[in-house]
């Protein structure tokens, strides 16, 4: 499986379509055996996807978005967790555990938590 996360430094960028990197993570089970860092600079939304894509990506978790690329994701047959705040490091252990969720806030000393009011 191949997950990408917009990355801005060490976090989760606050928006998918203004990342300047996005990393990009294979997984067997609940292991990571393979990583690496793209440079998004200047990519326009139609781009983003089509080279997640065509780089075999399965899912994508992220910051904000907007609904328009949020469908254009979905419609390409990759999964978006939407709405991700923190460190992309625990959030994709959250993933690979199982555990993380769309609007998701990580805090280092807890793990991650839903924003009030989030089902």
């Amino acid at each position: 499986m191949r997950i990408a996360i917009p990355v801005f430094g060490n976090r989760i960028s606050p928006r998918f379509d203004f990342a300047p990197y996005i990393g990009l993570f294979d997984s067997e089970g609940k292991k990571i055996i393979a990583s690496r860092e793209v440079c998004c600079d200047g990519w326009g939304d139609v781009e983003r996807v089509s080279k997640l894509k065509d780089m075999g990506t399965n899912t994508v978790i992220c910051g904000g978005l907007p609904n328009s690329l949020l469908n254009l994701l979905t419609s390409s047959g990759i999964q978006v967790i939407p709405w991700v705040a923190g460190n992309a490091d625990q959030a994709l252990d959250l993933f690979l555990q199982g555990r993380l969720k769309e609007r998701m806030v990580i805090h280092p000393e807890r793990g991650g938590q839903r924003l009030p009011g989030m089902k």
